[in-house]
């Protein structure tokens, strides 16, 4: 018969593989030298040409997502 630390041990894996798989299935940005909120030009690596597009990025994908899309 399995102890509460067996038990805990399964629960913490199965939550790292349905982390890992949820992460996988998550779309990553990719730097393009373009800002990917108003596709201004920005310096190389960077997302986003400053917080005010980053956030109002963030906030319409979080809205998108509260919408099922």
């Amino acid at each position: 018969m399995s102890d509460v630390a067996d038990r805990a041990e399964w629960r913490i894996a199965q939550d790292i593989k349905a982390a890992m798989a949820h992460a996988r299935k998550t779309l990553q940005l990719e730097a393009d030298r373009h800002c990917h909120y108003c596709d201004d030009a920005v310096a190389h690596g960077a997302l986003f040409c400053n917080t005010d597009c980053r956030d109002d990025y963030q906030t319409e994908q979080e809205a998108l997502r509260r919408a099922g899309r």
